[in-house]
Parts: C-alpha cells; sequence; structure tokens
C-alpha cells in the first residue's frame, strides 16, 4: 500500500530557472510569431563592463537597438544563419538545408526579424517573472539598428551589462544559430524618502528666509559734541582728539540707537572688523607720589 500510495502522490513542480525561462521564451517567440520551429541548445550568460563587453561580442550579427527613441539601453544581436532562417520562413515557408552566404544586414532585414524580437522581448519578460532575470527586459522594445560595435558604444551608457547568448538549432541541415542579448543591470531600487510633517517644514522654511533677511547694525567707536564753528574750520590731515574713545569697548548698535552687543575693535583679512565681547577691563597703572616741593 505504501509503495501504491508514493507512486501515485503528486510530485512537487521543477522550480523554474533562469535558463529553462529563457529557452521557453525563445522557443514560443519563435514558434508563434513567425512560424519558426527552433531548439535552444545552449544558454550563457556572463555580466561585466560595456567596453569589455563589445571587444568579445561576436563578428557579423546584425544588431538591433534596444529601448525608446529618447534612451537607448541595450542591444538583441542576430548572427547571419538565424537572420536567414527568419527571412526563409516567411517567404518559403520553410528553413533551408543550405547554410546562408554572408552578406550585410538591411533595412529589410530589421523588418522582417521586428515580429520576432518583439515577441521574444515579451516571452523573456513574461517567463523570467519569479526568477533571477525578473524585470531585465521590462520596458525594453525594438526601435532600429546599431551600423556596428563602435556605435554601441558610443550609444549606450556606461555601467555593467548581463550578456545571454543563446545558441539555436534552427532545424533544417543542421544550421545553428546564435542570439545575443546584452542589457543593463538593473539598479537597486531606492528607498521612498520620508514626507516631512507640514508643520515642521514651515517652520524650516520660514527660519530660512528669516535668516537670509538684510539687517543693519552699526558699530559705534564714540560719540561727541562739537560746536559748529569747530566743525567749519577742520583741516585734511587735522587730528581730533576722542576723550574717552578706546578700540576696546565699541558698541554695537541697531538703527534705532538700541544696544545690541559690545565689542572690541580690530583686524579681519585686510579689513576693519569687531569682535563681540565684554570691553576689556580698564588698567591702572601705579602713580608714585610726587616729590615732595620746596618749602
Amino acid at each position: 500500500m505504501r509503495r501504491i500510495v508514493r507512486s501515485t502522490a503528486p510530485t512537487s513542480p521543477e522550480p523554474l530557472t533562469p535558463s529553462r525561462a529563457l529557452r521557453q521564451a525563445i522557443t514560443r517567440a519563435a514558434s508563434q510569431s513567425i512560424g519558426l520551429s527552433l531548439t535552444v541548445l545552449g544558454v550563457s550568460e556572463e555580466v561585466g563592463a560595456l567596453d569589455d563587453i563589445l571587444t568579445r561580442a561576436e563578428d557579423g550579427l546584425m544588431l538591433l537597438a534596444l529601448g525608446s527613441p529618447a534612451e537607448m539601453t541595450g542591444f538583441l544581436g542576430i548572427d547571419l544563419q538565424t537572420r536567414a532562417a527568419v527571412i526563409e520562413v516567411q517567404t518559403l515557408g520553410r528553413v533551408s538545408n543550405a547554410l546562408a552566404q554572408p552578406r550585410p544586414a538591411t533595412a529589410a532585414d530589421v523588418a522582417m526579424a521586428e515580429p520576432f524580437v518583439q515577441r521574444v522581448l515579451h516571452e523573456i519578460e513574461l517567463e523570467t517573472a519569479g526568477t533571477l532575470l525578473d524585470g531585465w527586459v521590462v520596458g525594453q522594445r525594438l526601435f532600429g539598428r546599431f551600423a556596428g560595435m563602435k556605435e554601441v558604444g558610443l550609444s549606450l551608457a556606461n555601467g555593467d551589462y548581463r550578456v545571454v547568448r543563446l545558441t539555436l538549432d534552427l532545424g533544417a541541415g543542421g544550421r545553428q544559430g546564435l542570439l545575443v542579448l546584452a542589457l543593463p543591470m538593473p539598479r537597486p531600487a531606492q528607498p521612498t524618502p520620508a514626507q516631512p510633517d507640514a508643520t515642521a517644514a514651515f517652520s524650516r522654511k520660514l527660519s530660512e528666509n528669516i535668516l537670509v533677511a538684510p539687517a543693519e547694525v552699526r558699530a559705534i567707536l564714540h560719540r561727541m559734541r562739537l560746536p559748529l564753528r569747530t566743525v567749519e574750520v577742520f583741516e585734511l590731515g587735522q587730528t581730533i582728539p576722542l576723550w574717552g574713545a578706546t578700540v576696546t569697548a565699541v558698541k554695537v548698535e541697531a538703527p534705532d540707537g538700541r544696544l545690541l552687543a559690545l565689542a572690541r575693535l580690530g583686524q579681519m583679512s585686510g579689513m576693519r572688523a569687531v569682535r563681540l565681547g565684554p570691553p576689556a577691563r580698564p588698567e591702572m597703572t601705579e602713580v608714585l607720589p610726587l616729590p615732595p616741593g620746596p618749602a
């Protein structure tokens, strides 16, 4: 009985790996978009800087730009045999057993490959949900073609890229193809900043505005009253005694005459300056008694 129960018990589904998700996505995209039956023979992945990736890229790829017209984010490379198979299945109804002969990619090749490429991106987005590749191709669309690797390097932003290479069995005469998908590594999610309290924000803004408002203060070294007839005869270079004035007792006043602080007069960076603080204590000197005069 135990053996019977064990044999009929449902087995837990095998977890979906990124490699398996990519295999299913490419196979379904080729079949449902253009009727191409293919098999994914192998999947490899690497992560590296853009310059390193471009130097290791295969020659002869048709390089399709991915992203949006406002920002190019990556590329999809299709080798000669896959490109030919995509065209043959749509024009002849089947993939030829003969190997395709090398020729430059054209705008017609891009147009013929567009339904397949768009479906590839869509299926990868669906199949990789919940895997390590979740969100990697979200928002990616085909919108053009790069002339070569040099244009790719000039158009894409620097940074780390994930590159996935898929080796394909095109199902005719042992022909094999290659797809190369390169997109930036997902950026870590930025924490949502906490919303500031409205009252605290208003108080901070008010304080900032008040602190930058102009304030007028006056440093007064000495005030004195003189008769007008004395002022009228002032001459250039004349010395005017300031009785009781000292650089250690400067008054800092508001425009209305209110005393704000006491300070000392000095210099800073070659300019006159005042240092706030209490006035220096007056120094007293000993006065010797006068010698006795003549009797």
